[in-house]
């Protein structure tokens, strides 16, 4: 979890030297002002691993506060696994 000005590009950066396929499952624009409250929500499904508390296993979004996923973009929306792909 964390902000970023270019998701895709702190993706790829984290992808380096990474082993585990990672992949954005939540993107919600201008909301960086929530991150507290997200990570307070998600705190119980934080990976074993984790360092600095900014990562969790795929099964948090149960937690994401509702009012997040209204500023989620569109397409996240319309197909119910794309958090898998």
């Amino acid at each position: 979890m964390g902000k970023s000005d270019d998701p895709q590009r702190r993706l790829r950066q984290l992808q380096t030297g990474n082993p585990t396929t990672l992949r954005v499952i939540l993107f919600a624009p201008d909301r960086g002002c929530d991150e507290q409250r997200v990570h307070n929500a998600l705190r119980r499904h934080k990976t074993r691993h984790t360092h600095g508390g900014e990562w969790f296993k795929e099964e948090c979004l149960g937690d994401v506060p509702v009012d997040i996923w209204e500023f989620t973009e569109p397409w996240y929306r319309d197909d119910p696994d794309w958090w898998k792909r």
